[in-house]
């Protein structure tokens, strides 16, 4: 092992953000349901809803305006707002003049994608296209590498990201349909996970069943109630991300489809700046790729972590097939390197991170399946005690054996998220 666990745990300074997290409804229908139905105190209403943020304003809710980026210069400010959220991003002049107009001006990262497993997909491999079979690894449409980099974007002490999307039928069913149950917690789970704040648009069906007090959808409210109030904590906020994997790159999203894989394959990564590659900046790190080459000193730096033991990778540009290269970096790692091995869980993403004066570690989990599966999971360091909790159940002990510098166990049921805390109990 190249690096004491301690030195990985302290390779990232990323300042904790703020202590809570918020799942935002966003409300499309002009009838709003009082508070006391609903059990919250904050909705999003698009701007062209006006009836609807009358009425929920009426009633004592705290209101965001959604407005689209190319709108969001022209918008009127409505008396009794908490403030707008902006769909997409907009120049700096327009955010001064908005924030001048409202108390509060967020912008949503509208880049993200329902969340889902896509069975059948396709790659491009040698400039052939290549189809998955049904035994092969279920691909994820997932945003955890987007999180992870627009996380890295923001300013010291700014709120989490704020993800949203619209969502996207799976069959002509689905259309009228909308989302399950499974299909909200999940989306509430992974932004919950990974450290970020969500706007949650409800399918108009929902909205509809809810404002008539169907049971069923009263059933479904409560659930996701249950997972929001789970992970208002935003656990991942009073930790620091761990990562073993710094990709050195200009541009992240340039090469997102090779930083989602590794993401994918529970490779924990960061993103560092051609100009930002320095021996501090490599500290704690297993595995170098350089997408792009070093300024300055960096290619010194780079040098001397390889000769310390590090991996350096030059991969100019983008790999053609992600896929592969994601699983060569994983091989390259080798299990005593890697920080998190996940068996019997092809469907489920694990994000580590670390308490800033401790070496304890929390895992944050989720399964894109849905479906309660018995999950085995190494983590790399050693371990004294692992407590695993999920939404709706208490924290549980569990049962573990430590091997080869690991911390193996076994979560029994993991149905769609939960966190795991390892502790070093003196």
């Amino acid at each position: 092992m190249r690096l004491a666990v301690a030195a990985i745990l302290a390779f990232l300074t990323i300042t904790p953000r703020s202590a809570g997290a918020e799942v935002l409804i966003r409300w499309d229908q002009a009838d709003v349901p009082s508070l006391q139905a609903l059990g919250i105190s904050t909705l999003v209403i698009p701007a062209a809803q006006g009836a609807g943020i009358k009425q929920a304003l009426a009633q004592g809710y705290r209101v965001y305006v959604e407005v689209d980026a190319a709108t969001a210069g022209a918008f009127a400010p409505i008396e009794g707002l908490a403030g707008v959220i902006v769909n997409g991003p907009i120049a700096f002049d327009v955010r001064e003049r908005l924030a001048q107009r409202v108390k509060i001006v967020r912008l949503a990262e509208n880049r993200g994608k329902w969340p889902h497993i896509r069975t059948n997909w396709v790659t491009l491999n040698k400039d052939v296209l290549q189809v998955t079979n049904r035994s092969s690894q279920p691909w994820l449409e997932n945003n955890e590498a987007l999180i992870r980099i627009a996380t890295a974007a923001s300013p010291p002490g700014a709120p989490p990201v704020l993800l949203t999307y619209a969502w996207q039928p799976v069959t002509v069913a689905d259309l009228d349909q909308g989302p399950r149950r499974e299909n909200y917690l999940v989306a509430i789970a992974e932004a919950g996970g990974f450290g970020a704040d969500l706007l949650l648009p409800l399918h108009e069906r929902f909205e509809r069943e809810l404002m008539a007090g169907s049971p069923d959808a009263r059933a479904d409210w409560e659930a996701i109630r249950r997972f929001v109030d789970f992970y208002a904590w935003n656990v991942p906020a009073q930790h620091r991300p761990v990562a073993n994997v710094g990709v050195v790159t200009s541009d992240p999203m340039r090469s997102f489809e090779m930083l989602n894989l590794l993401a994918r394959h529970n490779l924990p990564f960061v993103t560092i700046a051609p100009a930002a590659v320095t021996a501090q900046t490599l500290a704690g790190l297993d595995l170098v790729v350089l997408l792009d080459e070093p300024t300055g000193g960096g290619r010194a730096a780079a040098a001397a972590f390889a000769k310390q033991g590090g991996a350096v990778v030059e991969a100019k540009g983008a790999p053609s097939d992600p896929n592969t290269f994601a699983l060569e970096m994983r091989q390259r790692l080798g299990s005593e390197r890697r920080v998190v091995d996940v068996w019997n869980g092809i469907t489920v993403l694990v994000a580590p991170y670390s308490r800033p004066a401790r070496e304890d570690l929390v895992l944050t989990v989720v399964n894109y399946a849905a479906q309660p599966l018995p999950i085995q999971i190494r983590v790399r360091g050693t371990f004294s005690e692992v407590q695993y909790e999920a939404p709706g159940q208490p924290a549980v002990l569990l049962s573990f054996e430590v091997r080869n510098g690991g911390t193996e166990f076994v979560l029994p049921a993991l149905s769609v998220g939960g966190r795991v805390f390892l502790n070093r109990v003196p």
